[in-house]
């Protein structure tokens, strides 16, 4: 989506930015839940994760990044950007990539 195809309603375009990248993740194996202003994203293959009962998750987030003009971008729950929100791929890799792919 275009920044001049938006409609001005930032919550609307980020929830359905999260729910494509959602889509995605769930074809991967990992479990999506929504929250407010996210998603939960787990990996209940992470390594180890039946030995200790710990499950790898985040809760992913998108929102327009100021420094790359407004553009919407994904973050983690600690606010550090994924990848830009038309680029599905490369925030599907990146979640993989540190909470381990599932087997």
């Amino acid at each position: 989506m275009s920044t001049s195809d938006r409609d001005g309603n930032p919550a609307a375009e980020a929830h359905v930015h999260l729910s494509a990248l959602g889509v995605h993740l769930k074809a991967h194996g990992f479990t999506v839940d929504p929250v407010a202003g996210g998603i939960t994203v787990r990996n209940p293959s992470a390594p180890g994760w039946r030995v200790s009962r710990r499950i790898a998750q985040d809760t992913i987030t998108c929102a327009p990044r100021k420094s790359d003009s407004g553009r919407y971008w994904y973050f983690t729950s600690w606010r550090q950007p994924i990848a830009e929100a038309d680029r599905i791929t490369d925030a599907l890799m990146a979640i993989k990539a540190y909470l381990g792919a599932p087997t």
